[in-house]
């Protein structure tokens, strides 16, 4: 596997890192995974679903923000939401500029998906399949493009989350271009808190879900 590591300047001038992953020089698209505050591209879902977007031949970038870092202790949590936004399209026009690729995902986790909306506005993205895995459902902005959306969608999040909210998902669910996951007792991690084995097999479950999508 070859890794290209890349560092923009975003928001205030602050660091933005990326990572390109590639397995072979003839990708079938590209997988971009936006992880979450602390939920990040190491984290079990995220790290699983790159190595299973990798084995079907696509390329992967991960976003590396910071926001959990000392770094950012100074930021109140809107400057953060303010932030992800611009930071995550600074990349995407840094890394796209030039790529063609035949097809496109875009994965994002809890914060991340904050930043989805502005980038499916992004023209190579328009297309893109989305995966919306625990996302902020009380965010407008998120909950509309979700509502309106004509992108292909998997939405996954347990009804123990804390952004989990019926009412919302009842509404959502009118959009069939999005299929919906809800596991019973999944907690913002997608796993089943003091179940080590149950979580085990949840996590096993959700990879396969994106992998097959």
């Amino acid at each position: 596997m070859n890794v290209r590591e890349g560092i923009v300047k975003g928001y205030k001038e602050m660091k933005v890192p990326y990572a390109f992953l590639n397995k072979t020089e003839k990708p079938n698209g590209l997988a971009i995974i936006l992880p979450g505050m602390g939920y990040t591209v190491k984290s079990p879902i995220l790290h699983f679903a790159t190595g299973a977007y990798l084995n079907r031949g696509y390329d992967v970038l991960h976003i590396n923000y910071e926001y959990h870092t000392d770094q950012y202790d100074h930021f109140t949590y809107e400057e953060l939401k303010s932030t992800l936004a611009p930071d995550v399209m600074t990349v995407l026009h840094e890394t796209l500029r030039d790529a063609d690729f035949k097809s496109y995902y875009l994965v994002g986790k809890s914060f991340g998906c904050l930043a989805m909306p502005e980038a499916l506005n992004f023209h190579p993205l328009q297309n893109a399949k989305t995966v919306w895995l625990t996302p902020h459902l009380k965010e407008k902005n998120v909950f509309e493009t979700m509502l309106n959306s004509q992108n292909k969608g998997l939405c996954m999040i347990g009804d123990r989350d804390s952004f989990y909210n019926k009412e919302s998902l009842e509404q959502l669910q009118t959009n069939k271009n999005i299929d919906y996951f809800i596991p019973p007792g999944a907690n913002h991690a997608l796993e089943i808190g003091g179940q080590t084995l149950e979580s085990i097999d949840l996590v096993r479950r959700v990879v396969k879900m994106i992998n097959e999508f």
